[in-house]
C-alpha cells in the first residue's frame, strides 16, 4: 500500500470518528465543548500510539529529565 492510500484510509477513519463524535453530541453543545472533546481525543490517541511504540517513561525517570528529586516528597 503507497503512503498516499494509507493517507486517505487514515483521513477516511477520522472523518468517520469525527461524525461519530459529532453526532453523539447534545443540541447544546457549543464549538468549545466540541474543540475540547477533539483535542482530548487526539491527545488519547497520541498517548497510546506512543505506548505501543514504547515512548513512555517512569515518573522518577521525568523527575530526573526535570532536575527534580526522585525521591517521595513529603511535606510538613
Amino acid at each position: 500500500m503507497s503512503d498516499g492510500e494509507t493517507q486517505m484510509q487514515e483521513s477516511t477513519h477520522i472523518k468517520e470518528e469525527a461524525l461519530k463524535l459529532i453526532e453523539s453530541l447534545p443540541d447544546d453543545t457549543t464549538w468549545e465543548d466540541l474543540t475540547r472533546l477533539m483535542l482530548e481525543r487526539q491527545m488519547i490517541e497520541e498517548g497510546i500510539a506512543d505506548l505501543e511504540a514504547g515512548r513512555v517513561w517512569t515518573s522518577d525517570e521525568i523527575r530526573e529529565k526535570l532536575g527534580m528529586s526522585t525521591g517521595p516528597s513529603i511535606i510538613a
